[in-house]
């Protein structure tokens, strides 16, 4: 099969700077915008990435459908691409490029093969492409080679051995570390500010862990424009971690940690619109206010 022409759901964040490269690779880039935000349709713009307005259509017209969105959708997507391949006939490749469980992706790939389409597992880490060190797409499943074709010089492509999962399960580890020591930096500076000792942390992390103090300056007061999503990707991590017979509970701890940046209000900023004038002290005074609205609902 050759892939000339691609997909991609969503034109989020990493999916339009995906579909950006991908574009000037040379490859005919599609994405379907109906009932999709203001953000999306400008981000798709930017890229280059062309309207092929709804879901239906874009299936028919391409090679490759790539599905890069928040994880908790990324069933329900790929339900509705699975019923539309069987009412049209069109089976483009698949492959579902979110932060899932394996066991997620596998329940995917039983969707879109029983609509006769091929199914790859992928796994995006790093950030978008463009940005800084070339982004890393882990890809695994039957013919994961198939999509080496996708390389560029800012995204990697890397096969694995271990069949549909196995892309999935390295995002799951390196989420695990990465995202979730974000969720423990907001969780201690929160914690501190409830107990009236900020200040005092501040000033022994300056002396005895100044690189520590500099990571979370330079990400903790950012981090509520993506904690929705991240939320939803914790859960898939403790699903992970489950299933293999460790505890899922740091990782549900985190998801929540997620949602209570979620909740504040800082959430309705996106990475566009972020203040990036805001200091670490402004954002864990806008999480303490949201742990005190909880804790206020909570007592209703």
């Amino acid at each position: 099969m050759t892939i000339q022409t691609i997909g991609i759901v969503s034109t989020g964040d990493m999916g339009h700077a995906v579909g950006g490269t991908l574009r000037e690779g040379g490859f005919t880039v599609l994405t379907a915008l109906d009932g999709r935000s203001e953000r999306s349709r400008g981000l798709a713009a930017k890229a280059g990435i062309e309207d092929a307005a709804d879901l239906a259509s874009l299936i028919e017209r391409v090679d490759l459908l790539m599905s890069v969105m928040p994880p908790s959708a990324a069933v329900t997507f790929a339900t509705e691409v699975a019923a539309l391949m069987t009412s049209s006939g069109a089976t483009p490749l698949f492959a579902d490029c979110n932060a899932i469980a394996p066991s997620t992706s596998r329940t995917i790939a039983g969707l879109i093969e029983a609509a006769g389409a091929d199914y790859l597992d992928g796994g995006i880490i790093g950030a978008p492409p463009g940005r800084s060190a070339a982004t890393r797409l882990y890809v695994s499943g039957e013919r994961s080679e198939r999509l080496n074709v996708l390389a560029r010089p800012d995204m990697v492509v890397r096969t694995l051995d271990g069949g549909v999962g196995a892309a999935s399960a390295i995002k799951m580890c390196y989420a695990a570390l990465n995202k979730g020591a974000m969720t423990l930096e907001a969780l201690v500076l929160t914690g501190a500010e409830q107990l009236g000792l900020s200040a005092e942390l501040h000033q022994e992390l300056s002396e005895s862990q100044t690189q520590v103090l500099t990571r979370m300056e330079g990400r903790v007061p950012w981090l509520a424009a993506d904690a929705e999503r991240w939320s939803g990707e914790m859960l898939e991590i403790a699903k992970t971690f489950a299933e293999v017979g460790l505890t899922p509970l740091i990782h549900e701890g985190a998801a929540d940690m997620f949602q209570l940046l979620a909740e504040s209000s800082l959430a309705s900023e996106t990475r566009e619109t972020a203040d990036r004038s805001r200091t670490l002290e402004d954002a864990i005074t806008a999480f303490s206010t949201s742990l005190s609205a909880r804790a206020r609902d909570a007592a209703d």
